[in-house]
């Protein structure tokens, strides 16, 4: 027989009226290889108005092979949910994220606690695949936007910003597995002014970073995330580039030793690039919708990072 591990881990999925998608993420959990008899106990954030999760998490938790519970988190923001979550899993020492779009292989606990028993990072960001439902849709950025890819083996460091700065992945919460004791002890881990717009996560791992924290990639303990056609719709790609691009600028600025001075040299870098890509969008008129497709992609991002204006709240528009 193992040995069981002495670390607790608890998974945290904040969800909106997703409850297909969410059964289908518990069972995946549900479905989880434990050879090693990890204590593990699942919390699901009910981000909705009504509560209208509840029902279907107390329906699964009856016949779950882990604690299971439900709570609620008001009013609608991603923030307000994930720090709910934290909050309700104060006891355990490692606190993973899933997205209720994504499933996990059965594998996925075993590799999560090899890395973690392994590596003394303090966050793991696992490769994430996605699955879409029109596949003929998603061009090269939307892709990447709904992925995340990296050349790396487990154990590699990865940065969120500065000069050694992982250009080629998006960290996120998706997929992800904290130290409790050294990563999630501010009272606010996720700041709520980036709730409604998203970059929250992004904006809790620099400030991390600037603390001295570390962070690995985890190639094993992969997810896959179930993409639908809408998401795939150039209007929504635009806009969520639009918002990512703001909430990078203001998260790194935020994070930096003066923020008002690095948030306008984030401003003159997006004009940089604005001024040397409007070339390339000129040149793309005449040519197929997809290619005008992604130079419009690459735009929206730049032009994120330039604006003066408060974080667009793109997932308060996708609810609507």
């Amino acid at each position: 027989m193992k040995t069981p591990h002495s670390s607790t881990i608890t998974i945290i999925i904040c969800t909106f009226n997703r409850h297909d998608l969410l059964r289908t993420a518990l069972e995946s959990i549900a479905a989880l290889s434990n050879p090693n008899s990890v204590p593990l106990s699942v919390i699901v954030v009910d981000n909705s108005d009504d509560s209208n999760a509840l029902p279907l998490i107390e329906e699964m938790s009856s016949r779950f092979p882990w604690p299971l519970r439900g709570i609620e988190a008001h009013p609608p923001d991603i923030s307000v949910a994930r720090n709910a979550g934290v909050a309700a899993a104060s006891s355990s020492d490692l606190v993973a994220f899933i997205d209720d779009d994504q499933t996990l292989p059965p594998h996925w606990l075993e590799a999560v606690m090899d890395a973690v028993e392994t590596y003394p990072h303090d966050i793991f960001f696992g490769r994430v695949d996605s699955r879409f439902e029109a596949p003929e849709r998603a061009g090269r950025t939307v892709r990447a936007l709904f992925s995340r890819q990296l050349d790396a083996s487990t154990g590699e460091e990865v940065f969120a910003m500065g000069p050694q700065k992982t250009k080629s992945v998006s960290l996120g919460t998706g997929n992800s597995v904290f130290r409790r004791a050294t990563t999630l002890t501010d009272p606010i881990p996720f700041d709520p002014a980036f709730g409604s717009g998203g970059g929250e996560d992004y904006n809790l791992f620099c400030r991390l970073q600037r603390r001295g924290r570390r962070f690995a990639w985890l190639e094993e303990a992969y997810a896959n995330e179930n993409v639908p056609a809408s998401r795939c719709d150039p209007d929504y790609v635009a806009r969520r580039l639009f918002a990512g691009g703001q909430a990078y600028a203001l998260a790194v600025s935020l994070n930096s030793p003066a923020p008002v001075l690095e948030r306008w040299r984030q401003r003159l870098i997006a004009m940089v690039q604005l001024g040397l890509f409007i070339p390339v969008w000129l040149r793309q008129i005449g040519k197929p919708q997809e290619e005008r497709d992604e130079v419009r992609f690459r735009m929206a991002g730049i032009l994120g990072k330039l604006s003066f204006k408060t974080l667009k709240p793109i997932y308060r528009e996708e609810r609507r």
